[in-house]
């Protein structure tokens, strides 16, 4: 459900504004915001399973997606000493996991662009948006800022950009499949008229019988009526 992906980049803008917004924030904090995302993440995810028609829902995985986002919510307020922990590798991980999404759909559109023959540049600004949070989430996971201040603003920004690239991945994105869906319609009812209509030239309808009805000579008659005239 496209309203799912945008939820979720909404989600990372709202959450890197509160990195942004607290001069001074606890890591306990944090977790609380990131349990509410993951579960508001998770519920949306579940819904979309369920309101889905079945044929639409086969080898998608937004049951499993929505049931892990739950569980990482539970997991974000039940060990919230632990996380601290290991809050930035998190965050890392999180980051990279976003800018690794953004490649495959460029690399879909690349793909597209080439199936339609159009040459646009879009798949790669998405390529660069990807490399761009792949790139913050491992900086945040082997480099990370010391200062705590300048660690979570850090995060505040990797968060707004991986959230505004994702709109605007998923806009441009949404619209070139639908182009690419509209081209291949229109190419199958073109196939299909073609295939009518070399079949109708090849199998032409029967004429229609003649109405002409052979005039029986009149002498034939009279014999037949009056045999021995």
């Amino acid at each position: 459900m496209k309203l799912y992906h945008y939820l979720l980049s909404i989600v990372l803008i709202l959450t890197g504004l509160v990195f942004l917004v607290y001069s001074e924030i606890e890591v306990e904090f944090i977790c609380i915001v990131a349990a509410c995302a993951f579960a508001v993440a998770g519920i949306a995810s579940v819904i979309s399973y369920f309101v889905r028609e079945a044929a639409e829902s086969f080898y998608r995985l937004d049951l499993v997606h929505g049931i892990m986002a739950l569980f990482l919510a539970v997991v974000f307020v039940t060990k919230r000493e632990e996380i601290a922990e290991y809050f930035s590798i998190m965050i890392g991980c999180i980051l990279v996991a976003n800018g690794v999404v953004k490649l495959q759909h460029a690399v879909d559109m690349k793909r597209i662009d080439r199936k339609m023959r159009k040459v646009t540049e879009t798949w790669l600004i998405v390529v660069i948006f990807s490399l761009l949070v792949i790139a913050a989430g491992t900086i945040a996971i082997y480099a990370p800022p010391s200062e705590e201040r300048t660690l979570f603003v850090y995060f505040g920004i990797a968060f707004v950009v991986a959230g505004i690239t994702d709109i605007f991945t998923q806009f441009v994105f949404n619209r070139k499949v639908r182009s690419f869906h509209k081209a291949a319609e229109e190419a199958l009812e073109e196939k299909m008229d073609s295939q009518t209509a070399a079949h109708q030239a090849a199998d032409p309808q029967p004429e229609e019988a003649s109405d002409k009805v052979e005039t029986i000579p009149e002498e034939i008659v009279s014999d037949a009526v009056d045999p021995e005239a």
